[in-house]
């Protein structure tokens, strides 16, 4: 009898802990405003640039079954994997992710752009106001794909048991992949483009980063913008402004 109370005991903390405890995450950006790169101390183009929601090109699998696998004795671990994880309810160590995609994308590039000071002016629209702008900025989402594992050493719903000990409880890896396309306004050829595929992923224990499921989403889009906007950067130093602005 006693065993069996251990043995419930025991599922019941680890089906807990692996469903985040209702925890939601939120994409909040950027992390640390110090982290966007400033080219110039002051707007480079008397330019106004108006960013418009992204399109969604991700894939639409999210796959939750792989999960009940750390129920097998011998199996190592469980993993979900979601193409879309703003609409997923269960991960590692969270329990939701709060990213509105194509928005909350498309406003990132506005932040950084502003703190680039590349442009006299650059805001999100939806489209209604994109007329008052001299330049216009759109993009694809292709990927957020996001692979989580749960460690169960082989010993099913006992594993987490080596959790309290240190042991890692499991890894997150999260995947950013956007393209970004610049036009003047009205005009249908392309100014300038760019593409840039990130990952990271970490190691998560009851003790260290434990709620970090989807945090280096943040960190990929800092890093994949301060790249782009070095990238746009030279581009337009080879446009005569008057061109821009026809």
């Amino acid at each position: 009898m006693a065993k069996k109370v251990i043995f419930l005991i025991l599922l019941s903390v680890s089906l807990s802990l692996f469903v985040g405890c209702g925890t939601t995450a939120k994409f909040v950006y950027p992390s640390k405003y110090d982290n966007l790169i400033q080219l110039y101390k002051e707007p480079k183009y008397s330019l106004k640039v108006a960013v418009l929601p992204f399109e969604e090109k991700r894939g639409d699998e999210n796959s939750f079954a792989g999960f009940w696998l750390y129920l097998i004795p011998i199996v190592p671990y469980g993993q979900i994997s979601y193409d879309r994880p703003d609409a997923a309810r269960v991960f590692n160590t969270i329990n939701e992710f709060n990213f509105n995609v194509v928005e909350d994308i498309a406003k990132a590039v506005v932040t950084s752009l502003k703190r680039s000071n590349l442009f006299q002016d650059v805001y999100f629209t939806f489209g209604g106001d994109k007329s008052e702008a001299d330049l216009i900025i759109t993009g694809d989402v292709i990927s957020t794909k996001y692979v989580g594992k749960t460690y169960s050493y082989g010993l099913s719903v006992y594993g987490p048991v080596l959790w309290f000990f240190g042991l890692p409880a499991g890894s997150s890896e999260d995947a950013l992949s956007l393209k970004i396309y610049l036009n003047k306004q009205g005009g249908k050829t392309t100014l300038w483009e760019y593409a840039f595929d990130k990952d990271d992923s970490i190691v998560q224990g009851l003790y260290y980063k434990w709620g970090h499921d989807v945090k280096a989403y943040t960190s990929l889009m800092e890093e994949g913008m301060n790249e782009a906007i070095k990238s746009l950067d030279e581009k337009l130093s080879n446009i005569p402004l008057e061109k821009l602005k026809e």
